[in-house]
């Protein structure tokens, strides 16, 4: 029994000395937020049922964080290695479930906790952070129906409770219902356990809950719906056969080169293999696959898979549970540890070398806030307004000592953003309006304020590229009663 104890002492002592690593290293390295970042931020400012690009269960975090923490850039990432412990925990687990081995169910979860794209993404808040939580639950509830000979139906519940926390983390957890309808398929097992009062209990436990959240896509027009089939780009065809191939090499930087080679090995032996390996093997591909194809028409992001990733590494737990793996075992842990320290590295690095960092596009956020914080002051009976997203984003945190009213520019009768959506430059109607724009102000813009005149041209320097910004004045603004905002 302490034998065992101390199996598991190990474990948790690792996962906890890395946690706290990821915060030291989220305090030490200053890095500015990205401008989704500060995106997500703002709709944290202003809770509701969902936004413009993402559900909401990311601004809910950060809220419940900044309640509790601050508004801080650390206090805003801090959730983030949080919540990667508690999914290595919910791996560890299910690793067990299958294997019964805590020294494999060990290394498969720290195998998992050292991901490149995980160690990467522990200076960035993402809806990738929550998703990977609840993708990790969901496989651990789902291991135990799977076991169970009769599971309980509260274990159904549970199951879409949380289907549905993923599903608000972001829309690619429904890669895994497509997922379970193909095991339901395919296996007699899980057909007789789905497809009866279980699979009802919980499709019926995520329909009650979504509806608030469609609700609100209802009242909004759909946006975020539409903004997700936007991106996948699937009105145009457009073959390109080049993406798909990049998009698979992709997940072998963000998954493991290692890892990832060591499934493949076991995809090409398929047939031999038993109903849970593919079982977990039908989980972790189905996403890289849907996305490969849909990658044939448009662009498609390294980690827009990552759902799939907790059942990969579950497979491997199972497929190295044997003594003569141990080799295998120490190379999975390793090559995880050498790309991890590697992604550091250049992290920290580039804090003093833009070419090496990989946040130099957001290096220049804060001394550009600076100089609109100064601007902002100095002018009287004035507001802000900007015609980037990304742009206003960031001054909406950087900048957000300024109280006064803020509003983005939209050029046309599209909705394309959220600050779009939620932001109305005619309620900046008899203000003085500081401008931040990469361009010069439009003819519209000019027709709406009595004169207007260049203050700052502000240039920041990102590798070979300038970065130039222009703040304008434009005084008076005149509301106009027109579809323009």
């Amino acid at each position: 029994m302490s034998f065992s104890f101390s199996k598991n002492t190990v474990f948790f002592l690792s996962i906890t000395l890395l946690l706290f690593f990821r915060i030291y290293l989220n305090a030490s390295t200053n890095i500015p937020l990205h401008f989704d970042e500060a995106q997500y931020w703002s709709w944290s400012q202003d809770i509701e049922w969902g936004y413009f690009s993402k559900p909401p269960l990311l601004a809910w975090i950060i809220g419940a964080n900044n309640y509790f923490c601050g508004d801080t850039e650390f206090c805003i990432r801090l959730p983030v290695p949080i919540l990667y412990f508690l999914a290595t925990i919910f791996i560890f687990y299910s690793s067990i479930l299958l294997t019964r081995n805590k020294i494999i169910s060990s290394v498969a979860a720290i195998t998992f906790n050292l991901i490149p794209g995980i160690t990467f993404s522990s200076f960035v808040t993402t809806t990738d952070v929550p998703l990977i939580l609840f993708s990790s639950i969901f496989s651990y509830v789902f291991l135990i129906i799977y076991k169970k000979k009769n599971p309980s139906h509260l274990y159904f519940f549970l199951l879409g409770i949380v289907f549905f926390l993923g599903f608000l983390s972001k829309y690619a957890m429904a890669y895994l219902l497509i997922s379970l309808c193909i095991s339901i398929i395919t296996f007699k097992s899980l057909r007789k356990k789905f497809l009866n009062y279980g699979g009802f209990f919980f499709l019926f436990t995520f329909f009650i809950l979504i509806i608030p959240h469609v609700y609100w896509n209802f009242k909004n027009g759909f946006v975020t719906f539409n903004h997700t089939v936007h991106n996948a780009n699937i009105e145009s065809i457009n073959l390109n056969f080049k993406e798909p191939f990049f998009f698979i090499l992709s997940q072998f930087i963000v998954f493991g080169i290692y890892p990832l080679y060591c499934i493949l090995q076991n995809v090409l032996k398929y047939k031999q293999l038993n109903n849970e390996k593919k079982i977990l093997l039908i989980f972790f591909l189905t996403p890289i696959l849907i996305i490969s194809f849909l990658s044939l028409f448009s662009r498609a992001n390294a980690n827009w898979a990552a759902v799939g990733f907790p059942f990969g590494i579950i497979f491997l737990a199972v497929v190295l549970n044997n003594k003569e793996m141990l080799f295998k075992k120490f190379r999975l842990v390793l090559s995880q540890i050498l790309l991890s320290v590697l992604i550091i590295i250049v992290i920290l690095l580039g804090k003093n070398n833009i070419f090496l960092d990989p946040f130099s596009k957001q290096r220049h956020a804060k001394k550009l806030a600076s100089f609109i914080t100064k601007e902002l002051n100095d002018i009287k009976n004035v507001a802000f307004m900007a015609d980037d997203r990304e742009d206003f984003a960031l001054m909406l945190y950087y900048a957000k000592d300024f109280k006064g009213k803020r509003a983005k520019w939209n050029g046309d009768i599209n909705i394309d953003d959220h600050f779009e959506l939620t932001t109305d430059v005619n309620n900046l109607s008899g203000y003085n309006l500081l401008f931040l724009t990469r361009t010069e102000p439009t003819a519209e813009m000019i027709k709406r304020s009595t004169s207007y005149k260049l203050l700052r041209e502000l240039k920041f320097f990102n590798r070979e590229k300038v970065k130039q910004y222009n703040l304008y004045l434009l005084l008076n603004w005149k509301k106009e009663n027109s579809s323009t905002k």
